[in-house]
């Protein structure tokens, strides 16, 4: 019988944090400063403009050290996390994170920096930033990386920012940016934000576009393709070499979507596929966690001739030392207050350093051995759900919603009922292009163990679950089943 991780835990019902206290109750003591109030020529009011001072006290917890620490740890059993549960969400690289990354970055002397600190006080952490750059264009094939964009997005946004800046220059009008459907769902959203027109070019049924499509779209308008590889169906695009020569023919640039890098990580460099920009979400691919809006890092990388549109500052090394420079001739200037989210990198640098050259490529050969794992144990489960079952998938798999309709239950309602059995659903109804779609990417964190209970989960749900039944999961959460439309439509911010 397999044992699943289920949900059977002690739920404690738990007040506003506000209400458990009582007045005057505090829970840290101030030590005495061993003056008297004769002696203090002013009080804290007479160095306070009077127009900032407060009538009434703010309205805080008054609460003891215990009622805040059992607080938030009872809050915490309400919340599926990757330390607890399987998070097979494509398209996110949920993976595992080792502690060891975690450790380094909460040292003292890291995690209490300021961005203000004298250059000459924080070399062994330029240093560090420096490096990082060496290793991600080793392991890219491309010239140099910046790291102020603080999340994939805003990596997007920044790598399609150089691309204007590079064309504006040159005195050429390109407003249109090619976008295969099967791309990341930001990317049009980035191309807009940027100032271009996005274009969408539609995946053939072999789950990958075409260079004889792409071809069709080329016009003096076209500034890039900005494509996601291997794409959001899991499928690699084989054709990109031919894609990124018919682009370059055309004086467009080639931009790749590098959310999926842990499909290819130590194995492939993008330079090869004639890349000319890449993001990477080092917040997915290089084990720093990310979810709940952040911390992340969207590390933009670029060939030579884009170096100067990067934006500023960098980490330059002269002389035996390192600094921040601002001497981009081109720069699309700063992107970010400071230099980057240092700790999400530096745990990323970590997370490098602890596999080696030796292992890195383990990482996304593991992964796709996994993800196909899934595809051909869940294929056989989910009977015709498989859109590319004569394919091997890359580092996730996609299926349609096929059988579970045979069975009388949707994609949601399957979704809602793993969390019952213990695991945290799959990502749901995306791609867009595949109906009813369920997404998986286990990643290399996982054992064949978690994914044989995760694969027993889905055919236990898919074939002995009622439609009355799965209408109500989940139904051994704290919080049940929750009308999601209406809390997106209006939402509660206040109690």
């Amino acid at each position: 019988m397999v044992n699943f991780p289920g949900i059977s835990g002690l739920f404690f019902d738990e007040d506003l944090l506000i209400r458990q206290g009582s007045k005057g109750v505090y829970g840290i003591s101030i030590p005495d400063c061993g003056l008297k109030d004769s002696e203090i020529e002013k009080t804290p009011k007479d160095y306070i403009n009077k127009k900032f001072i407060r009538k009434k006290p703010p309205r805080l917890p008054e609460v003891s050290e215990p009622t805040v620490v059992r607080h938030f740890v009872r809050l915490s059993s309400w919340n599926m996390c990757v330390d607890s549960v399987f998070y097979p969400l494509g398209s996110c690289t949920m993976k595992y994170n080792p502690k060891i990354n975690e450790l380094i970055a909460s040292l003292d002397n890291i995690k209490n920096l300021h961005p203000l600190t004298p250059i000459h006080l924080v070399q062994p952490v330029l240093k560090i930033i420096h490096d990082f750059n060496l290793i991600l264009c080793e392991l890219t094939g491309l010239d140099e990386f910046s790291f102020s964009p603080q999340a994939g997005a805003a990596g997007e946004f920044t790598g399609l920012k150089v691309i204007k800046k590079y064309y504006d220059l040159k005195g050429e009008k390109r407003d249109t940016i090619l976008i295969p459907d099967s791309a990341h769902g930001t990317n049009p959203a980035s191309s807009a934000l940027a100032g271009f027109t996005p274009v969408e070019i539609k995946t053939g049924a072999n789950g990958h576009i075409e260079a004889k499509d792409v071809e069709r779209y080329l016009s003096e308008n076209v500034a890039a393709i900005m494509l996601t590889n291997p794409n959001t169906l899991g499928i690699f695009e084989k054709d990109i070499k031919k894609i990124s020569e018919i682009i370059h023919k055309n004086g467009s640039l080639v931009y790749m979507d590098g959310a999926n890098f842990n499909a290819f990580l130590g194995n492939v460099k993008v330079s090869d596929m004639g890349i000319d920009i890449i993001q990477l979400n080092l917040h997915k691919t290089f084990s720093t966690p990310h979810g709940g809006g952040g911390p992340g890092s969207g590390a933009v990388g670029v060939r030579g001739f884009l170096k100067d549109y990067l934006p500023v500052p960098y980490v330059s090394f002269n002389d035996g030392n390192y600094n921040l420079s601002e001497d981009k001739r081109q720069t699309i200037g700063r992107i970010a207050p400071f230099l980057c989210n240092f700790g999400v990198l530096l745990k990323a640098y970590v997370y490098i350093l602890s596999l080696g050259n030796d292992n890195i490529s383990a990482v996304s050969e593991i992964a796709i051995l996994n993800a196909n794992y899934i595809k051909k144990r869940l294929g056989k489960v989910l009977n015709g759900a498989d859109p590319f079952e004569d394919k091997l998938c890359m580092h996730e798999c996609v299926f349609t919603d096929k059988a579970l309709e045979d069975n009388g239950i949707s994609t949601l309602e399957l979704a809602k009922l793993l969390i019952d059995y213990g695991f945290h659903p799959p990502t749901v109804y995306f791609p867009k292009n595949i109906h009813g779609a369920i997404m998986i990417e286990p990643t290399e964190t996982e054992s064949i163990k978690t994914m044989d209970r995760f694969l027993k989960a889905i055919e236990k749900i898919g074939f002995k679950t009622k439609k009355p039944a799965a209408l109500k999961s989940p139904r051994k959460t704290k919080v049940k089943r929750v009308n999601e439309v209406l809390a997106n439509k209006h939402p509660i911010f206040k109690y």
